[in-house]
C-alpha cells in the first residue's frame, strides 16, 4: 500500500488550485492582414467556469464591435469534465495602418495583445460586398412631395476617405419641369459610416417645381482620380418628386407656398405731409422658401388726392442652408396734391404656410396721410416813400379860405357816404365768401369720403376675390364706415341693420358661419361682392336724383 505524506498532498492540491485560478485567456484573429472597411473575427477563450464577460472597453477606441457571441465547450476525459467558454467577436477597424488588438480582461485573467495590419481601401483589387468604398456619391431630396411652386432641397454628398483630387468634377442637377438654384457655398464635415471616418463634401440645391404630377431630376455624375491614378466615375440614380396642385384654384388668387412671409413699410399708421412736397414710401416683402421672381407687386399707384410714382423695384435672394430667402422692395414717391386727409389702402397678400399646411394672409394696414397746406412766404410790407411837401405861404384872401373850407366839408361828407356804402358791400361779400368756403370744405370732405370709399372697396374686392373670410370681415367694416360715413359701424350686425337688405343679410350670415365653424369647404366671396356692388350703384342713383331735384346754378 502506497502512503502519501499529508504535507505533500496539500502542496499538490494547492498547485492544481493555483493553476485553475490563473488559467490563461487566449486571443486569436481569423486574419492578420485586411483592407480598410473589411471585417475580421476575434476569438477569446478561457477555461473559467464563472459567468464573467470580457471587458471590451479597450477595443472601442480603434474598432467597431459589430457583434458578439458566447459558446460553451465541454470535453470529457477519464473521470473528469472540462468546460471552456469562448467569445466570438466581429470587428471592423477604424482607419488603416498597423494596429494592435489590446489585452482584454476576462474575470481575473487577461488576454495577450495581437498585431494586425490594415491596408488602405483603394489598394484592394477585389473589394468584397461588405467592404467600405474609398469614395462614393449620395444624392437625396429632403421630401417626397411638394406643392407646385414650393421648395424642396436636393443634397449631393461625396463621401471620401482621402482628399479629393483637383480634377474632381460633379455635374449640376437639371429638370425641364423645375427651377433649380444652388444654395450656399460647398461645405465639408466628417462623419463615421460603419465604423469608418469619412470626409463629406456637400452641395445643396433649391428645387421649385413648375409642373404638377411626378417630375424627374437628372442624375448627377462624379469624376475623380484616385491615389493610384485610377479614374473613378460615379453617377446617382434620377430623383423623383411628387408635385401637388394648389389647394385652391382662382384666377384672381395668388399661390405662394412658403415657410414664412411678411410685409412692412417705413410709414406710421398716421403720417403727416405737406401738399406739393414729395416724400418716399418703401414697402418690402420677405418670404422664405420662394424665389424672388414670383413675389407679387405691392403698390397701388392710383389715388385722386396724391400723385404716386413707382421709383424702383429691388429683388434680392439670400441662399442659406435652409433654402432661399427672397425679398422684394418697392420705392414709391408720393406727392400730395392738396391739403386734407389721404388714405393709402391696405395691402393683403394671401399665402400658403407649408409648415402647418394652411392658408394665411400677410397684411399691411391702411395709412392715413394728414396733409397740410404749404406755408406762405412772408410778404414785405410796402414802404411809403411819399415825401411830405411843405406848404408855401400864400397870400390868399379870407374869402378864398372860406370857399376852400366849404369844399373840404362837402368832399368829407361825400367820402363818409362812399365809405359807408363800401363797408356794406364788403360785409355782404364777406358773408358770401364764408358761404363759398363752407361749401368748398363740404365738397372736399365729400370728395375725401368718396376716395376713402373707393380705396376700402378695392381692398374689400381683393379679399372677396381671394375667398378669404377673415380679411373680408375686416375690410367690410372699413368699407361700411366710409360708405355710410359712420365711424360707429363696428360690427357685421350694425352693417346689416344699416343696409336693410335681405340678400346682404343672408350673405353676412353665411360669412359668419365660415368664420366661426370648422367647415373644410372654401368660402366663396363673389356673391357678397356682387351684392355690395349693387348697394353702391343704388346709392349713386339716389345721389344723382337729389342733384336733379336741387340743381345748382352758377
Amino acid at each position: 500500500m502506497l502512503l502519501i505524506h499529508p504535507s505533500k498532498l496539500l502542496c499538490t492540491l494547492l498547485f492544481f488550485l493555483s493553476f485553475s485560478i490563473h488559467a490563461a485567456v487566449t486571443a486569436k484573429l481569423d486574419q492578420s492582414t485586411i483592407y480598410q472597411g473589411e471585417k475580421l473575427t476575434l476569438t477569446l477563450e478561457t477555461d473559467q467556469t464563472n459567468q464573467n464577460r470580457p471587458d471590451l472597453r479597450a477595443l472601442q477606441k480603434d474598432y467597431v464591435i459589430l457583434s458578439t457571441k458566447k459558446v460553451t465547450l465541454s470535453s470529457h476525459s477519464t473521470n473528469a469534465v472540462i468546460t471552456r467558454n469562448r467569445w466570438v467577436l466581429s470587428l471592423r477597424p477604424i482607419g488603416d495602418g498597423e494596429k494592435v488588438i489590446p489585452s482584454i480582461k476576462v474575470g481575473t485573467e487577461v488576454s495577450p495583445e495581437v498585431s494586425l495590419s490594415v491596408l488602405p481601401a483603394e489598394q484592394n483589387p477585389h473589394p468584397s460586398e461588405g467592404a467600405l468604398r474609398p469614395i462614393y456619391l449620395e444624392v437625396e431630396l429632403n421630401k417626397e412631395e411638394v406643392y407646385i411652386g414650393g421648395q424642396a432641397i436636393l443634397s449631393a454628398r461625396i463621401f471620401h476617405l482621402t482628399t479629393l483630387s483637383q480634377d474632381t468634377n460633379l455635374s449640376q442637377p437639371e429638370s425641364i419641369d423645375a427651377l433649380i438654384k444652388p444654395l450656399e457655398e460647398q461645405k465639408k464635415y466628417t462623419t463615421v459610416v460603419r465604423g469608418q471616418r469619412y470626409t463629406v463634401t456637400e452641395n445643396n440645391y433649391a428645387v421649385f417645381p413648375r409642373q404638377e404630377g411626378m417630375i424627374e431630376i437628372s442624375p448627377l455624375f462624379l469624376s475623380t482620380t484616385l491615389a493610384n491614378d485610377t479614374v473613378l466615375e460615379l453617377n446617382s440614380p434620377p430623383q423623383l418628386l411628387s408635385v401637388l396642385p394648389p389647394t385652391y384654384n382662382n384666377s384672381n388668387t395668388l399661390w405662394l407656398p412658403a415657410k414664412s412671409l411678411h410685409i412692412e413699410d417705413n410709414l406710421s399708421d398716421i403720417h403727416h405731409a405737406s401738399a406739393g412736397t414729395a416724400f418716399t414710401r418703401i414697402i418690402s416683402m420677405e418670404a422664405e422658401g420662394l424665389p424672388a421672381s414670383v413675389l407679387p407687386s405691392l403698390s397701388v399707384l392710383e389715388n385722386e388726392l396724391a400723385e404716386i410714382k413707382l421709383l424702383n423695384v429691388i429683388l434680392e435672394e439670400q441662399m442659406t442652408e435652409r433654402g432661399v430667402i427672397s425679398q422684394r422692395t418697392e420705392e414709391l414717391v408720393i406727392t400730395p396734391s392738396e391739403a386734407g386727409e389721404i388714405t393709402l389702402p391696405p395691402i393683403d397678400i394671401p399665402w400658403w404656410n407649408t409648415l402647418n399646411d394652411q392658408g394665411q394672409t400677410a397684411s399691411l394696414p391702411s395709412r392715413i396721410l394728414l396733409t397740410s397746406a404749404p406755408s406762405a412766404s412772408d410778404r414785405a410790407s410796402p414802404v411809403n416813400n411819399n415825401a411830405h411837401s411843405t406848404p408855401h405861404p400864400s397870400n390868399q384872401t379870407p374869402e378864398l379860405l372860406i370857399w376852400l373850407l366849404t369844399a373840404i366839408s362837402i368832399i368829407s361828407a361825400l367820402g363818409w357816404i362812399y365809405s359807408f356804402n363800401q363797408l356794406r358791400i364788403l360785409k355782404n361779400d364777406s358773408k358770401q365768401n364764408e358761404t363759398e368756403i363752407a361749401q368748398e370744405q363740404t365738397m372736399r370732405k365729400q370728395a375725401a369720403n368718396e376716395i376713402a370709399e373707393k380705396n376700402t372697396f378695392q381692398a374689400l374686392s381683393m379679399a372677396c376675390n381671394q375667398n378669404n373670410p377673415t380679411i373680408a370681415q375686416l375690410r367690410l367694416i372699413e368699407w361700411a364706415q366710409s360708405f355710410w360715413n359712420d365711424p360707429l359701424l363696428l360690427s357685421l350686425e350694425h352693417i346689416c341693420e344699416r343696409a336693410n337688405n335681405q340678400t346682404f343679410t343672408f350673405l353676412i350670415l353665411d360669412l359668419e358661419q365660415y368664420l366661426y365653424s370648422q367647415s373644410a369647404e372654401l368660402w366663396q366671396g363673389d356673391l357678397l361682392l356682387d351684392t355690395i356692388e349693387k348697394l353702391r350703384q343704388r346709392q349713386q342713383r339716389l345721389i344723382a336724383m337729389e342733384e336733379d331735384d336741387n340743381p345748382t346754378y352758377g
